[in-house]
């Protein structure tokens, strides 16, 4: 047995030159024959093992532990290299010794760097750890941000696998088929655990472009100051693909406020799929009456009434309320026509008729209706074939639509109105509308009681101007 002076010195060398290929290990007596005879610089004898109570003892004092290390199985990754000095190196080269016993199955397309570098020891420790896989460090907290250095603890929404880092419930730490080293295509792995977004054959229908491309055109997977972790605040985020928003907001006196408002674009769409057109949250009227369910103070001071309210009182509702489509008349994120209309409509109660001023009334209802003179076939509104809607509009001072008619809903037939305002006060005159079988009746609002019948027998006075 032959130990030289360089044992001494070799007991307090850094083990980390392990890394490096050559890795001094020192024979020491597991019995009075377990070290090796060396003959012309050979070893002769047999080594029991390189492990006893007095060296190396923090290789094997470990919970989890490589094979061959447990197994005493120096010899299996090291070779002499200096006997007498008792130095030994890896019996190959690093690269390839791992794979000797791991080797592969594929790697696919995409490799980690350290695994395509072959420095396997960068992330495991070749004889034990007390973390799973030999790793070096905790793979929850410290491994991976050796290399991955960012702070994601820095910003205020942290994904949760990030935060506690579970970095391989989303990626491979090998190979992968997919950018990233992700388990799994782009546009499915979210679903992994957001199984509730996950879009039924229906839901499928109306599929916000974004998912298609995976979650991360708008989602951070790491962690963001936006809450959901959001790559930017709402309305900003949906800006960057629908930019002609930004333009028409730019250009539009009169803008819906959600729209603007931080998050106000989810308040009426639903930011993944939806079973219905525009990846709306609910049909119309009911989505806008979500919001539209008490006053309202519009930005110029005035009040918006109660809607829904109004709607359940008044049970005859304007066609495209019945239809479900308040955005026939209305446009939903900014216009300039007062009240988001989408085309003209006269702000002021009192003014004269004009077809321009009524271009909304005119997407739907024929001009006829108030332009031609005669209205058999055209109007019920009629003294036998004289058209009343001409007779009331084509004086000198005129009449509007909705000095007669509700836009909204009405108790009364035809939209009917209860009552006027007048005056500077908004004093209330009743009209007092009742339909009979060929004609109705109304008084005394606006003039002395009228009634008119289609059949023309009853003949009305022309309205006072």
């Amino acid at each position: 047995m032959r130990i030289t002076s360089s044992y001494r010195s070799m007991r307090n060398t850094n083990w980390t030159a392990f890394g490096q290929g050559v890795v001094p290990l020192v024979l020491c007596l597991m019995s009075s024959t377990s070290v090796a005879q060396l003959q012309d610089g050979k070893p002769t004898g047999i080594v029991n093992s390189c492990i006893t109570s007095g060296c190396h003892t923090n290789i094997i004092n470990q919970p989890v532990m490589h094979a061959p290390t447990a197994e005493a199985k120096c010899l299996e990754c090291h070779e002499y290299a200096v006997p007498e000095e008792h130095l030994f190196v890896l019996n190959k080269p690093d690269k390839q010794l791992c794979i000797e016993c791991h080797k592969p199955s594929h790697l696919d397309r995409v490799i980690h760097q350290p695994v395509a570098e072959g420095q396997c020891l960068s992330c495991h420790d070749p004889h034990g750890s007390e973390h799973i896989t030999m790793l070096r460090k905790d793979p929850a907290k410290d491994l991976c941000m050796d290399c991955h250095d960012d702070d994601y603890s820095k910003h205020e929404f942290v994904h949760g696998p990030v935060a506690v880092g579970a970095c391989i419930v989303c990626h491979d730490s090998h190979s992968s088929s997919f950018p990233a080293l992700l388990i799994d295509r782009p546009d499915q792995l979210c679903f992994n655990c957001h199984d509730e977004l996950k879009p039924s054959p229906m839901e499928a229908r109306n599929l916000h472009k974004p998912m298609e491309d995976g979650c991360i055109s708008c989602h951070n997977p790491h962690a963001s100051d936006e809450k959901f972790q959001l790559n930017e605040s709402v309305p900003n985020l949906c800006i960057e693909c629908h930019d002609w928003f930004d333009e028409m907001f730019q250009e539009s006196p009169v803008i819906h406020a959600p729209a603007q408002a931080k998050g106000g674009c989810t308040d009426c769409h639903n930011p993944h799929f939806s079973v219905l057109p525009k990846l709306q949250k609910q049909t119309q009227p009911d989505l806008c009456l979500s919001c539209h369910d008490k006053p309202m103070i519009t930005s110029d001071g005035r009040t918006l009434i109660d809607m829904k309210t109004f709607l359940e009182e008044n049970t005859n509702h304007h066609g495209p309320i019945r239809d479900g489509s308040c955005t026939m008349c209305h446009h939903p994120h900014a216009s300039q026509e007062q009240n988001l209309l989408i085309q003209a409509y006269p702000k002021e109660f009192y003014a004269p008729f004009g077809i321009k001023q009524y271009q909304l009334c005119f997407t739907c209802h024929q001009s006829d209706l108030v332009m031609e003179e005669s209205g058999t076939g055209l109007t019920r509104f009629r003294q036998g074939d004289q058209n009343l809607h001409w007779l009331h509009v084509n004086q000198e001072k005129g009449r509007t639509c909705r000095a007669c008619h509700e836009v909204h809903a009405s108790n009364r037939p035809a939209h009917i109105r209860e009552s006027v305002p007048f005056g500077s006060i908004g004093w209330l005159l009743d009209i007092n509308f009742e339909e009979r079988t060929n004609g109705g009746f109304c008084a005394p609002a606006c003039h002395k009681e009228r009634t008119y019948d289609r059949t023309g027998i009853t003949a009305p006075e022309k309205p006072a101007p």
